[in-house]
């Protein structure tokens, strides 16, 4: 592994005056202006559809959330009695 010197300043901030010209930082600004200006009309004339989304998330949410770490075992069986029919099968139409 390679030794170099340390860094002087961890927390260096970034400055768009480097990296951008000032024909990109004016479009960047136009265009987050008009992005508040969408959040800003989206939060004061959506309050009825935002409810109506609320809700229906809500109802579409499941009522009892499956288990990430436990597997099914209903259909874990189900499927190996589907497999094993299907080797017993074999069996018996190769003989």
């Amino acid at each position: 592994m390679s030794v170099v010197p340390k860094h002087k300043d961890p927390h260096a901030r970034y400055d768009g005056s480097q990296e951008l010209t000032a024909d990109q930082l004016h479009r960047f600004g136009k265009v987050a202006n008009k992005a508040q200006k969408r959040r800003e009309l989206r939060e004061q004339g959506g309050t009825l559809s935002s409810a109506a989304k609320a809700v229906k998330d809500k109802a579409l949410k499941p009522v009892v959330a499956p288990k990430k770490d436990k597997p099914n075992s209903v259909r874990y069986a189900a499927w190996m009695l589907v497999v094993m029919s299907i080797g017993l099968w074999v069996m018996f139409m190769t003989r």
